[in-house]
């Protein structure tokens, strides 16, 4: 299922999917137009092949200098044969909401962040181009494998039918209840949305977490100290056979650091 999948299918909110027959699964965080450093960790950190499959989180665009590149780099890649599988983050869904209830001051400001440093997903008339827009409206919310739910920010544990809560798999920030729910008895949860630190994430691994979340603030742009700096620009992939976390530092922007004290290691 590639990139043909996306242009003929209806739009089906939940995936689940046989992955064993592959040699190797990843899933990779938030990328938001970062779309060097995501085309650097796929061709030359991870090596993909047609024989893999790799889980995306969500969140491709904004905030980041590339948007469009980075949804026709999904795109091709899916066409060339590669099995890569996107599920809908909270900026594709709103994209996708804007664009129903069109109005030009917001389509004019998603314009020009997505120009500043490349061409925009949108037209001249604040319109998302056709593949574009088959693309994000394809997009599930979340993914289930054997031993994993693959989702953008996590679920509404505490609801009767946490997998019918769409709104809660874009948006959550609530921590799990002490009581673990059942649907996390068979499979963990990897997810993004919330950036946390390379070493909580690497903790949360080692921890052998129920919830993995594999955001590590690949486009934290805004001005940050010597110290966050050496914890947050990554983007990272997980694993999901080794429980080995690939990391790497952003290669489409630095960021402006707020002091000068000497960065940790």
């Amino acid at each position: 299922m590639h990139y043909l999948f996306y242009l003929i299918s209806p739009f089906v909110k939940a995936l689940k999917l046989k992955t064993k027959t592959y040699i190797r699964r990843f899933a990779i965080g938030d990328i938001h137009g970062c779309y060097k450093t995501f085309k650097l960790l796929l061709e030359d950190e991870l090596k993909i092949t047609t024989q893999d499959v790799i889980f995306l989180v969500g969140d491709y665009i904004h905030k980041g200098p590339n948007s469009e590149k980075v949804i026709d780099y999904i795109i091709d890649l899916q066409k060339d044969g590669y099995n890569i599988f996107p599920i809908r983050g909270n900026h594709e869904e709103n994209l996708i909401i804007k664009q129903r209830t069109y109005r030009p001051t917001f389509a004019r400001f998603i314009a020009k962040m997505n120009t500043r440093y490349g061409k925009s997903i949108l037209s001249k008339d604040g319109e998302l181009y056709l593949k574009h827009k088959e693309f994000f409206k394809a997009l599930p919310y979340r993914i289930q494998i054997e031993d994993y739910h693959i989702v953008h920010a996590g679920f509404n544990y505490e609801a009767e039918k946490p997998k019918k809560d769409f709104d809660a798999m874009l948006n959550t920030r609530k921590p799990l209840p002490e009581i673990l729910p059942k649907m996390l008895k068979k499979r963990r949860v990897i997810h993004g949305h919330t950036p946390i630190s390379i070493d909580k994430l690497k903790q949360s691994i080692a921890e052998q977490s129920p919830l993995i979340n594999i955001d590590s603030g690949c486009a934290f742009f805004k001005k940050v100290t010597n110290e966050q700096a050496n914890q947050l620009g990554f983007l990272s992939c997980f694993n999901l056979d080794t429980q080995e976390l690939i990391t790497i530092r952003n290669k489409d922007q630095e960021p402006q650091l707020l002091s000068t004290v000497p960065a940790y290691h």
